[in-house]
């Protein structure tokens, strides 16, 4: 199981390049062709026909493809674009299944009155910061793949330094229209709160005898997640809730770490960081996503993936559903 992607499923990624001029070695110049060369995802005759009939469907005529794909962060996903990088389609790569058009449309498209509702959102999650909205903005579509025919509902991808957010425009089946779905707002360390920040250094210390260096850090609706090269942690209404090290490898069998063995690497954890006593908690191995499930009257309490040393890969107190449902 990749534990980081588990957490991060609706992280919101981005980048920003600047302009300058670099002289690189050929060796890596090779390196980075061979990484680009290695997203690419070659698209048969068949697939070809369904993304040019779904590109047709939205914008109401023909519209030239690129005649390979490129994979996204998301396993088996892959996107095409239109060769004036204008639109693009996401689907599956193995099957072919497509459920989203992209368009790169100007922020007119979006009301002042839409504008003022997603700003008012970005501005009660966090006050201290100035939001003011790119020009461009990416349109959303869903895509029946199944069907062949263009889904609900419209949504707006809308950027700005330091913040992306999600504007849903039409119904959707959990949310309402012309409704925030989800944003992110990044932040620098020495914009964080400092009772915050000591407390993420001191929890990180003690589960990982690390010593954490914020490099990325930013706000989703209620959960702060803060970042080094080697760790992350999630903190939600000033509680550590996840702790995760990226480098660790976790155990995939039981068959040398027992339950007795994570109850006795939990238990001071537990008790220092969420206040919990688990000496009476069942003990539960999942092998499915390869961690411990530690259960009180039926119900989730905490979750812990070690490596093959005992070290903790990930700890998480968050509320989970009823287990064996």
């Amino acid at each position: 199981m990749n534990v980081k992607k588990a957490i991060l499923a609706t992280m919101i990624v981005s980048s920003m390049c600047a302009g300058v001029a670099i002289l690189i070695p050929a060796g890596v110049e090779a390196a980075q062709e061979k990484k680009q060369t290695d997203k690419k995802v070659q698209i048969d005759s068949k697939l070809a026909v369904k993304l040019k009939k779904a590109i047709k469907q939205y914008a109401g005529k023909e519209i030239k493809l690129n005649n390979f794909g490129e994979k996204t962060e998301f396993p088996s996903s892959a996107k095409v674009e239109s060769v004036d990088g204008k639109y693009a389609i996401f689907f599956n790569i193995g099957s072919g299944f497509i459920w989203e058009i992209n368009e790169k449309v100007s922020i007119d498209k979006i009301s002042k009155q839409d504008q003022e509702k997603v700003l008012n959102v970005l501005k009660g999650a966090y006050s201290n910061k100035t939001y003011v909205f790119d020009k461009e903005v990416i349109a959303q579509r869903s895509y029946d793949g199944k069907k062949e025919k263009l889904g609900v509902p419209l949504s707006y991808k809308l950027t700005g330094k330091d913040f992306d957010v999600y504007f849903f425009k039409e119904n959707h089946p959990k949310m309402p229209k012309n409704a925030v779905s989800a944003f992110e707002i990044k932040f620098t360390k020495d914009e964080l709160d400092p009772k915050m920040l000591e407390t993420a250094i001191n929890a990180v210390k003690t589960v990982f005898n690390h010593d954490l260096e914020v490099t990325a850090a930013n706000l989703r609706r209620f959960t702060w997640t803060l970042e080094d090269k080697n760790v992350l942690l999630e903190i939600e209404q000033g509680k550590i809730t996840t702790l995760y090290h990226k480098t660790r490898k976790a155990v995939t069998t039981n068959k040398d770490i027992t339950e007795k063995d994570a109850k006795e690497v939990v238990a001071p954890l537990a008790k220092e960081l969420f206040n919990k006593d688990i000496a009476n908690m069942e003990v539960k191995w999942d092998s499915t996503n390869n961690n411990y499930y530690f259960i009180k009257d039926n119900k989730i309490e905490l979750t812990v993936t070690l490596d093959a040393d005992k070290n903790v890969v990930l700890l998480t107190s968050r509320a989970r559903a009823v287990y064996g449902r």
